[in-house]
């Protein structure tokens, strides 16, 4: 991608305030935001004989029904066949009468269910990919082939590969369900789909166990943003209770979901929250919605339980970041050039502004008083008293961000229709966020002290910004500049995606969530902005001070080197795409940190 393509790329990401999203909440299905679970359960109910889910036989060796591996996989371990989509029964012998419905419910038409469809991990070439399914090898079992029986008769992972576990850190068991809750969907069209993402690097980091009884943390890794997320949600919970013995240890509070809906667990209907209010109240979630007091303005109901649950950032696909000043490479370039690196401009934002998309007025800067709910009115307020204020850019488009962004001190980082995405996005670009919407936790936050990279600003504020930022001494730009630098990379999943600013990926958004979980299993009952003041390595962590970056770990986005011995990923597709079973990059097991490797237990581990 050339830079001016990249540049462009980035402006119409921001400016249109896109996501990729395929799975778009539609009118039929709202009632998953009012609370009305009578008409969206009785649609979408999984059904466990419909879709040939049987219950796990007696006994932790038991076998599968006969004939079961000639379409589906047996599951050694629960005695349970696990069908494709297009067989059902309890042998997966049977073709499934309601194809066409399963096919829609998951993402695809009739045709393009039958198609080649990417496989996660790319089944670690123990099996067969079917349409996105892993039909793995006798033997093997899982959504992407990787357990299978060890010598003592117990689960292991990547047999033959050499897996080694972590010497330090969390150990984390992966709930293997049932393929309608898993592999069935397109995964060329899952929408914020950061479940997946963290499953690949649990293996490829050495942190996932087979062995729950030693288990620290127990992660269900479920589709929490698709059209049937609330009936697989009220129906897994229930199974693993009765399917293995780990929830009852602890009523289920060390098990990890990862929610990515703009309100997080609120968009479960309100009878289905109630009904399981003591399962999801022992859950850990880990969430995009950082909200932990109520707001009477658009009447956000608190989703967060700081101490508790994890705000955790925006997974950001989008290409051309690679081009944002924090990255050495194009830093280098700019000062060979004799470009002007110095942030002239004061604040700047550009993106939706009014609730109804339409633009303000131009005369007054008013929106319409149509849904003066969105992002709490901070947008709608920022526009109306700063839109037209020297060295402000308030905008609700631009065709020259990239240019806009590297060139003003402070960015706007607001909430949308729920969480925002922006406190992440310019955190990329070296712009110093400024965060507005009361009571909203930003990633990593308490945990990470934002107030030491960003600017907080309360809602009785707004009118008096250019204030605010005005008494922001040089120094303390200048200091808020170079923390950035870091804190972007506790931002970003790097070491699933690749690096975009010269990092290695030991401290990027996955190792963050390690790292919490870690203090969260040494220190129980420790206040989480207390972290930093007990632990050292937790303060050195989050200041990037362990290490690195070393340039041969990670490959980098983008079509050039970011460092001569830091391969781009592209490269690395080159030496291994004949390998995988399709371009998305959840087919590239364990992630970009991986590169050429097809083994994920002989990734680079920088933590080694």
């Amino acid at each position: 991608m050339s830079i001016a393509s990249a540049a462009l790329a980035i402006s119409l990401f921001f400016a249109t305030q896109t996501f990729g999203a395929q799975y778009r909440f539609s009118a039929s299905s709202r009632h998953i935001w009012n609370g009305d679970l009578s008409t969206w359960g009785a649609r979408r109910r999984l059904e466990a004989v419909r879709h040939g889910i049987s219950d796990p036989l007696p006994g932790t060796n038991s076998s599968c029904p006969q004939g079961c591996s000639e379409h589906g996989v047996c599951n050694e371990e629960l005695g349970r066949c696990d069908c494709p989509r297009h067989y059902t029964g309890p042998d997966c012998r049977t073709v499934n009468p309601d194809l066409e419905e399963v096919c829609e419910e998951y993402g695809f038409s009739l045709r393009t269910c039958r198609e080649t469809s990417p496989c996660f991990n790319s089944c670690n070439n123990r099996g067969k990919c079917v349409s996105g399914f892993c039909h793995c090898h006798p033997g093997f079992w899982g959504m992407d082939c990787s357990l299978s029986r060890g010598p003592d008769g117990g689960v292991e992972l990547l047999a033959g590969q050499g897996y080694v576990p972590r010497r330090e850190g969390p150990k984390i068991y992966v709930y293997e369900l049932p393929p309608n809750c898993t592999s069935w969907f397109n995964i060329k069209r899952l929408d914020r789909p950061l479940h997946l993402l963290f499953w690949q690097r649990l293996m490829s980091a050495g942190l996932r166990t087979t062995r729950g009884e030693e288990a620290d943390f127990f992660f269900i890794p479920i589709n929490t943003r698709a059209l049937n997320a609330a009936s697989i949600t009220e129906w897994v919970l229930p199974y693993i209770r009765r399917t293995w013995p780990w929830w009852s240890g602890d009523g289920g509070h060390r098990h990890l979901i990862i929610h990515t809906g703009d309100l997080g667990v609120q968009e479960y209907p309100l009878t289905m929250r109630r009904q399981l209010n003591d399962t999801f109240s022992n859950l850990t979630w880990l969430t995009h919605w950082g909200l932990h007091t109520y707001h009477p303005g658009p009447k956000w109901h608190p989703a967060h339980r700081p101490g508790k649950d994890i705000v955790i950032p925006v997974m950001i696909t989008t290409a051309g970041f690679h081009l944002s000043p924090l990255n050495p490479s194009i830093e280098q370039k700019a000062r060979k050039k004799g470009a002007d690196l110095s942030r002239n401009g004061t604040f700047f934002f550009a993106g939706r502004i009014c609730g109804d998309r339409k633009p303000p007025n131009p005369e007054t800067g008013e929106c319409s008083p149509r849904r003066l709910d969105y992002s709490a009115g901070v947008r709608q307020r920022v526009y109306y008293h700063h839109y037209n204020r020297t060295g402000f850019k308030v905008v609700p488009g631009t065709r020259t961000y990239l240019e806009d962004i590297s060139s003003h001190k402070f960015c706007l980082a607001p909430t949308g229709g729920g969480h925002g995405k922006r406190q992440v996005l310019v955190s990329l670009m070296g712009c110093i966020p400024v965060t507005l919407t009361d009571g909203v936790h930003q990633p990593f936050e308490p945990e990470l002290r934002w107030a030491d990279f960003s600017v907080p600003v309360p809602e009785r504020d707004i009118a008096r910004l250019h204030e605010v930022l005005g008494a922001v001494t040089e120094e303390q730009v200048a200091t808020m500049q170079s923390r950035l630098r870091c804190a972007a990379q506790h931002m970003f999943y790097s070491s699933s995606l690749g690096a975009i600013i010269g990092e290695d990926g030991r401290y990027d958004a996955f190792e963050t969530i390690i790292e919490i979980l870690r203090m969260r299993k040494q220190y129980p009952d420790l206040p989480p902005e207390q972290y930093m003041d007990v632990d050292e390595r937790f303060r050195k962590f989050t200041n990037c001070e362990l290490g690195g970056p070393e340039p041969d770990v990670l490959c980098a986005q983008g079509t050039e080197r970011q460092h001569p011995d830091m391969p781009t990923c592209t490269e690395c597709h080159r030496h291994v795409s004949q390998s995988r079973t399709g371009s998305s990059f959840f087919s590239w097991a364990g992630g970009m940190v991986c590169c050429s490797e097809l083994e994920m237990a002989r990734c680079s581990r920088v933590w080694q």
